[in-house]
């Protein structure tokens, strides 16, 4: 939820690559991220009752690169069921606390997102 600790701490104008993991088996879901436009970089299958037993990402298929309309710029991305999602963003420009959550409504009625600090090093 929006109150809950932060698990993101990014310094400003930092590039990330996040691999989002969905573990719902209904529809795929559409994850939002605030601040930031990002490019997908790919998806790939992988084992989820391994994953869910021991953590580890084992995958069973090769990655996938976006498809021709996803090759530009999203601030929201399709997540399918059993796949890793790999994006790449750049954190900027401005620091504050930001906010990435699922597009469905069910979700954001519920606050179910996860808060992330874009903060500036304290020798600027």
């Amino acid at each position: 939820m929006w109150i809950d600790r932060i698990s993101e701490r990014i310094e400003v104008d930092t590039v990330e690559i996040w691999r989002i993991i969905n573990l719902i088996d209904d529809v795929p879901h559409p994850i939002h991220i605030h601040l930031v436009d990002f490019q997908i970089l790919e998806r790939q299958p992988f084992d989820v009752s391994q994953y869910q037993k021991t953590g580890n990402l084992i995958f069973t298929g090769p990655p996938t690169p976006p498809k021709p309309y996803e090759t530009g710029f999203k601030d929201t991305v399709r997540t399918p069921f059993g796949y890793v999602t790999s994006i790449i963003a750049r954190f900027g420009p401005f620091a504050g606390r930001y906010v990435w959550h699922c597009h469905m409504l069910e979700h954001e009625d519920h606050e179910m997102m996860r808060p992330f600090e874009i903060y500036k090093p304290s020798n600027l």
